[in-house]
């Protein structure tokens, strides 16, 4: 009697085609899992760009003075408090005509601040830019509202004048000079810092403190002008054609000081 034996199907996979077929549908569905991972990860980082470049148009159109800016607009930044006189300085970081002012008149202004007589206000200005191209006055003016922001306003000045590139060069263009130079004022290099100069936090400030400079037709910089209280309005008192030495200008203001009215409050420049 013939046992009977069992014809292989043709069609049937073998255990190998049929482990490697098992094998091929999660390893495709795996990939096509990270395909579509990735994607989202595209799309959520395009949002995050364009929602970004918003911000950043947002921020490069929006003033946001310095800390404690004060006057119309809070332009000004001010040195000490309430006092008979106030002196508004407009000047140019850039200007080498701002640092030459700043090493005729800084021992007499000391003189004046010590005396409790007198309010200063610094003016940033970039005349500079406008006359020779470049960004330097935008920047160093930028640079300097980031460090009132730190609370060291009057350090980071003496430096930035101490320091100021020569005429013919726009070396305050390169942020990475600012910062560089801040390294010189004790704790003023900090992250946060560098992304104030890096961002260009302050610069509607400093575009709006330079119109309305050019709209009040004061000149060039640097300009000094005083407002004792219960007077209307501020007058040059250095600057274009008005000229004092230095110690005429501590006369002028101890004088103006004596006769100041109490009951009214120059308004800042």
């Amino acid at each position: 009697m013939k046992r009977s034996v069992g014809k292989k199907t043709k069609n049937a996979p073998s255990g190998t085609d049929t482990a490697a077929a098992a094998g091929t549908a999660p390893k495709a569905s795996h990939t096509r899992r990270w395909i579509g991972a990735a994607a989202m990860v595209v799309v959520v980082f395009a949002a995050a760009g364009a929602v970004g470049a918003v911000v950043r148009d947002h921020s490069a159109k929006k003033l946001t003075p310095p800390t404690s800016g004060t006057g119309p607009s809070h332009l000004a930044v001010p040195v000490s408090g309430h006092t008979p006189v106030t002196l508004t300085l407009y000047e140019d970081l850039r200007d080498p005509a701002s640092a030459t002012f700043e090493q005729t008149y800084r021992p007499t202004l000391d003189r004046l601040l010590a005396s409790g007589t007198v309010k200063l206000l610094y003016r940033e200005v970039a005349d500079v830019d406008a006359a020779k191209g470049g960004t330097g006055s935008l920047n160093a003016a930028n640079a300097l509202g980031c460090a009132q922001d730190a609370g060291h306003f009057s350090a980071y000045r003496t430096v930035l004048l101490a320091n100021q590139p020569s005429a013919d060069t726009d070396a305050f263009a390169d942020k990475a000079q600012l910062i560089a130079l801040s390294k010189q004022v004790k704790k003023l290099d900090t992250d946060v810092f560098r992304n104030c100069v890096d961002s260009g936090a302050h610069n509607v400030w400093v575009k709006d403190s330079t119109s309305d400079f050019a709209s009040a037709n004061l000149g060039s910089v640097p300009v000094l002008t005083m407002q004792a209280t219960g007077q209307d309005t501020a007058r040059t008192v250095i600057g274009g054609s008005a000229q004092l030495t230095p110690e005429k200008l501590f006369s002028l203001v101890i004088d103006a000081a004596t006769t100041a009215t109490p009951s009214a409050t120059p308004s800042a420049s």
